[in-house]
């Protein structure tokens, strides 16, 4: 009953999100732009995007790695396809991140591993993506005078932090536990307990923190010239800049489990954010159009991956 309940309530969210778009957009000015596109700058975000998938089934790997897990690159990759696949149907990129746990979980000798080797992904992954969004932000003063962009980064800012402070202090963790009623408690808490320890071999390990903070560096620059050769494919004359500033930020907040496949919730944040550099209401939803392209095509493929090798080993 309460998965049912929280369901309906993301379905809700989704469908209130694209109504506001579809009721203050001009969709037939964002028709326009799809239409005069150029498609060979589309063609060229849609790979260079592709590199972005392959970073981050290398993070992932390099993760694994210090949990003392050896798996194939191609192997990795394959998980983030089919939780790619997954994402199409389940809200955010949560549900895909719980697919790539469950899969990767036969491989691992303690469940504790599958579900910190992806939490901590996801950390990292987060944590540069704000990073990236603040440092060009910093570069580019005329979101400056932007208060509504300043208390958007000021407020990720603050929900990692308190993230990170909860998953990684085993103090409070106890502490939560201690006012959680004692029969659930009794079920998780020593898995949390052992996510947790998990977690800080990772975090005790400066080599493997630098080594996927470097990849998810380039991995956030892949997305960001995805949009930027979409942008110019659009005839969007603004800065690469401006993409680093804006699209980063969006993909923390699409991020969020409130939202079917981030649908309405990434229209919103790209037309919120990108208005701030200067691009109208219909172009911004044209750039979001093309990410949406991409995440569902990506999808299709992992579904075909998944559908293709389920039954046999990945070389």
């Amino acid at each position: 009953m309460k998965k049912l309940l929280i369901t309906s309530l993301r379905l809700i969210f989704t469908a209130v999100m694209v109504a506001w778009i579809i009721s203050e957009v001009d969709l037939h000015s964002v028709g326009g732009v799809l239409v005069q596109a150029n498609p060979a700058w589309l063609v060229l975000g849609a790979a260079v995007n592709l590199i972005s998938v392959v970073l981050a089934a290398w993070r992932w790997q390099r993760i694994l790695a210090g949990m003392g897990v050896a798996k194939r690159l191609i192997q990795v990759l394959r998980l983030v396809l089919v939780g790619a696949f997954f994402n199409m149907f389940l809200p955010s990129s949560v549900g895909g991140d719980v697919m790539k746990m469950v899969l990767i979980a036969p491989d691992v000798s303690r469940r504790e591993v599958a579900v910190s080797s992806v939490l901590m992904d996801r950390v990292i992954g987060l944590a540069v993506t704000i990073g990236v969004g603040l440092a060009a932000v910093l570069l580019l003063p005329s979101v400056w005078g932007e208060p509504a962009v300043i208390v958007t980064l000021a407020l990720a800012v603050a929900v990692f932090c308190v993230g990170m402070i909860t998953i990684f202090n085993r103090r409070l963790i106890e502490l939560l536990g201690s006012v959680v009623p004692r029969y659930i408690w009794s079920r998780v808490g020593p898995l949390i307990l052992r996510v947790h320890e998990s977690l800080m071999v990772i975090g005790g390990s400066p080599r493997i923190l630098r080594e996927t903070a470097g990849i998810s560096v380039l991995r956030q620059i892949a997305i960001c010239l995805s949009v930027y050769c979409a942008g110019l494919g659009f005839g969007l004359g603004i800065s690469p800049l401006a993409y680093f500033a804006t699209v980063p930020i969006a993909v923390a907040i699409t991020a969020l489990p409130v939202a079917i496949n981030g649908l309405g919730l990434q229209d919103n944040a790209l037309i919120f954010l990108l208005a701030t550099v200067g691009l109208s209401a219909p172009q911004a939803l044209s750039l979001s159009i093309f990410l949406h392209v991409l995440r569902n095509g990506l999808g299709l493929l992992g579904g075909l991956v998944f559908a293709l090798t389920r039954r046999q080993p990945v070389p």
